[in-house]
């Protein structure tokens, strides 16, 4: 499917003058830092995506994948597939605490067309080599899929946050927005990240990576799966996609029109203008994405940087404790949609929005705590009855141990049926099995109440949103307001040729 902006009639009327060869390039950059931290689910997201480029741009899109160690044969991915673990690896690995990585498994990446390694110096030659060759009216789509870092000066540069790259290397943003000014200026830049902190990219809106000064001349914009000082979800050796619920599933789903199972959805044109922009793809993955993250925009982060909630100049500015009625009818269609469909799952009531988010998190914080002190209950449980059956295996065969002893391996091969009986006949076994499965429970439950108490920032942060785009014009100059309103008309935009 092609999706078409509809533009203002002042974009309508400049894009006649722009080059006749103008068109959309794609960089995708992902994998991990090293084969364990290369999960299985980032090498789909790019096979996703680009099966999204071949539906959206039927005579081919101009897409280089820059993917972990690239075309090397070694064995670079990491993936987890329940179904070959066996029973008794199970029982030695919890009953020797030794969980962590049990069962992952790996192979060499298997993506069509990678053009080479996520690399710093990959990543450098692509802006050196292709981006210069991108000129006036062209667009760049940026997709990140991979892991990301906090900023090494948390307190004097709180959003120069990390990209990792192949080989224990990362790219920071005031870096990343080097390369980005080595582009022609006219050139329309927009970022789709989805790695942890990856909210400090998007002060790619700022000359030099610096939200203390002006926006960048440069047209740029992007989407990102959580804010600069939270982690994000996703990045799973799981072989399942139907377990895979990061951001940019739900953002490329929205645009799409199916899920990544190929089911159907319906798309989300919250401003019924016939298509979906990256503004309302963002907003439906606010709305559906079951997970912590807080994700942003751009335009967001441009506001709190250059707008204001409070001022004593100014006595009749909106906070995200204006009545919610007056909010809403500020807000733009996507946002709206956020607020009343988020309002809806959480039961928020009343014209005190912001308020009642707050109290719910609130409870939720509550309901958080109680099912961690049950998980720690079942652990306790779990562990006399773990050590009970331990004592009593070594006792039958000591060589365990230590699992790397020759002698414990000869055992593991030529007795492994009577090793799973006698854990199995064991008097605590039930104990064992049940208060583990407790622990998961717990700990989903926990999980769970954690994406709810996300949803409530959501909320929260929308509100703030509407209130300082809303005010912007109070507090701010002309200049900022223009520079403001081309980063949303940018974010408008959509995909196909």
């Amino acid at each position: 499917m092609v999706l078409r902006a509809t533009l203002s009639p002042l974009v309508a009327l400049s894009l006649l003058c722009l080059p006749a060869t103008a068109k959309d390039y794609f960089l995708t950059i992902g994998g991990g830092y090293s084969p364990s931290g290369n999960q299985v689910s980032l090498e789909k997201n790019v096979l996703m995506f680009q099966h999204l480029l071949a539906e959206s741009y039927p005579n081919g899109a101009a897409h280089q994948v820059l993917f972990a160690d690239g075309r090397d044969p070694g064995r670079d991915l990491q993936f987890y597939d329940e179904a070959r673990l066996p029973a008794l690896n199970r029982y030695l690995a919890r009953l020797f605490k030794q969980t962590k990585e049990l069962g992952f498994e790996y192979r060499n990446s298997n993506i069509p067309d990678v053009h080479a390694a996520s690399t710093k110096e990959t990543i450098e030659r692509w802006f050196s080599e292709h981006g210069k060759q991108l000129g006036d009216g062209d667009r760049l789509l940026i997709y990140v899929t991979a892991h990301g870092g906090s900023a090494s000066d948390k307190k004097n540069a709180p959003y120069n946050t990390k990209l990792y790259l192949w080989n224990q290397q990362h790219i920071e943003v005031k870096d990343f927005v080097k390369l980005l000014d080595t582009l022609d200026p006219e050139v329309q830049v927009i970022t789709v990240m989805v790695q942890c902190f990856a909210g400090g990219y998007a002060n790619i809106a700022f000359e030099e990576a610096d939200e203390s000064r002006p926006a960048s001349a440069a047209n740029r914009c992007g989407f990102f799966a959580t804010v600069h000082d939270r982690v994000a979800a996703g990045c799973t050796p799981d072989i399942d996609e139907a377990n895979y619920h990061e951001y940019s599933t739900y953002f490329w789903q929205a645009i799409r029109g199916k899920s990544r199972l190929e089911e159907p959805i319906e798309q989300p044109d919250y401003d019924g203008d016939g298509r979906v922009s990256f503004e309302d793809a963002h907003a439906y993955a606010l709305i559906h994405s079951n997970t912590i993250d807080v994700s942003i925009k751009t335009s967001d982060r441009f506001l709190r940087a250059k707008s204001k909630l409070s001022d004593k100049d100014h006595q009749e500015l909106l906070s995200a404790d204006t009545p919610y009625a007056e909010l809403l009818a500020a807000g733009r269609p996507a946002e709206r949609a956020v607020l009343e469909q988020l309002s809806a799952e959480l039961e928020l009531s009343g014209d005190r929005r912001a308020e009642a988010a707050r109290e719910a998190k609130k409870k939720l914080e509550a309901d958080k705590n109680k099912a961690e002190a049950e998980r720690k209950k079942a652990e306790g449980e779990f562990n006399a009855a773990r050590e009970a059956i331990r004592k009593a295996l070594l006792n039958r065969w000591p060589e365990l141990a230590n699992i790397w002893n020759p002698a414990a391996q000869d055992l593991l091969a030529g007795e492994r049926a009577e090793m799973q009986q006698f854990i199995e006949s064991h008097g605590e076994f039930s104990k064992f099995s049940v208060k583990h499965d407790e622990m998961e429970q717990f700990s989903e439950q926990k999980r769970d109440v954690e994406r709810r108490m996300a949803k409530c920032d959501r909320v929260i942060r929308t509100l703030e949103t509407v209130a300082l785009a809303a005010n912007l014009k109070q507090v701010a100059d002309k200049q900022t307001v223009v520079q403001y309103e081309r980063l949303r008309e940018a974010e408008a935009g959509g995909l196909g040729e």
